[in-house]
């Protein structure tokens, strides 16, 4: 089996050169104990009795889609995600590329049109959010003793629940309902796993394969043979990465207003004869924060933003916070003085996206801020005129796939 994978990769250098260059980085592995595939962007597992079941187009197919994990940095992008959701929004992402390529994947290969041109952090909040939507499942009463019978199918597809759990969230038919020994089965298509490094290995690994990925365009380019979809894909994926709350630190302390002035002696050290220089804190204006509540910004990723919020209303103490939730008009505002205990409430709103009532708003009531930040998908209409105050746009999409805006900062936020 590992020859037939290798003459594969061989057919992958000569016709599609991007995806061979690449697969000869990792290391052949073969593992009957996964499903059918598995990546950590050093080796390259499989099942052989899965692959005995693909065609050599289909293998083919396989074999790019694995390579292109590593190759968008899907194994060390992970964080605290959870790995079986994070696998089917790495292969929701990936797929269409290797099918635009030319290439086949196998029958159940996770494809949604939902999910064109979306990276594979935007497709886990929006899978994370679709869960999450779910009804319960009501609590059942203990079953009651029966008498022992064989266990057996009921064509309903409720086993017993001592079968083995699906990897990666897949509920696959039971084995033991096509009769005979559930060993001789065939796998069943399911999307491979992308497993991670050990942290302190993952940087050096992440380096090494945007290196890899822009010679390997380069090289394909050179002969003709990249899609306009992968070379947008190489430059999103070799991006330099920012850390979206360092940079709302960031802003806003660069707005604080204090420093040291001689006008007020340091009364540490008078009682020592010294007049040194006292902090004169001119103190922090109002903050505000602005919340895109239209839907297309989601629960998760606005936990975490009002999570930040939290810190620097604690950390920065602002002579007041207001907390704006907008659609397409304002649906609340909330305000908290300094010294005041911060808890943020449920956010409101629901609709179309307009980024013209906050900024109205605030001249209205007469508020000049010290800065204002607006988290938001970056989709709606802008004021015409510029405010006078720093404004930050924390964007929920990538930022290679917005419009700058008419002012201000930009940072992606990837929850």
């Amino acid at each position: 089996m590992r020859d037939r994978i290798s003459k594969q990769r061989s057919q992958l250098i000569l016709s599609q050169p991007f995806f061979g260059a690449l697969l000869m980085r990792l290391q052949l592995v073969e593992d009957p104990s996964c499903k059918t595939f598995w990546v950590d962007g050093v080796s390259l597992g499989y099942n052989p009795a899965y692959v005995a079941t693909l065609s050599d187009l289909e293998l083919r197919g396989c074999l790019a889609h694995e390579v292109l994990h590593p190759a968008n940095g899907h194994c060390w992008r992970r964080g605290v995600r959870d790995p079986g959701r994070w696998n089917q929004a790495c292969d929701y992402a990936i797929n269409p590329l290797v099918l635009n390529a030319g290439l086949q994947l196998p029958a159940g290969a996770l494809i949604d049109g939902r999910f064109l041109g979306k990276s594979a952090e935007e497709i886990y909040a929006m899978l994370r959010q679709e869960g999450s939507e779910q009804p319960q499942p009501q609590p059942q009463q203990p079953p009651q003793p029966a008498p022992q019978l064989q266990p057996q199918q009921d064509g309903s597809g409720q086993g017993d629940g001592s079968g083995p759990p699906q990897p990666d969230g897949q509920d696959g038919p039971d084995d033991s309902s096509a009769g005979g020994d559930p060993s001789q089965a065939s796998p069943e298509f399911s999307p491979g796993e992308v497993r991670q490094q050990p942290q302190a290995a993952q940087q050096a690994l992440a380096n090494e394969w945007k290196v890899a990925a822009m010679q390997a365009a380069k090289a394909a380019q050179m002969r003709g043979k990249l899609p306009g979809d992968l070379s947008a894909m190489v430059a999103s994926a070799t991006r330099a990465s920012v850390d979206w709350r360092s940079v709302l630190h960031r802003f806003a302390f660069e707005q604080t207003r204090s420093d040291y002035s001689w006008a007020m002696p340091n009364r540490r050290y008078t009682h020592m004869g010294l007049y040194l220089p006292a902090l004169h804190d001119q103190s922090v204006g109002d903050a505000v924060f602005v919340r895109d509540t239209s839907g297309s910004v989601f629960d998760e990723t606005q936990a975490q933003f009002g999570a930040e919020i939290e810190a620097v209303f604690t950390s920065l103490q602002p002579r007041r916070l207001f907390v704006v939730d907008c659609d397409t008009r304002i649906a609340q505002v909330q305000c908290f003085e300094r010294g005041e205990a911060i808890e943020l409430g449920p956010i409101r709103g629901g609709g179309g996206t307009s980024f013209v009532a906050p900024f109205a708003w605030l001249e209205e009531q007469g508020v000049h801020p010290a800065f204002l930040v607006y988290l938001t998908d970056m989709d709606g209409k802008f004021p015409a005129a510029p405010p006078s105050y720093p404004t930050l746009w924390a964007s929920t999409r990538p930022i290679d796939r917005i419009a700058a805006p008419p002012f201000g900062e930009v940072v992606e936020v990837m929850v």
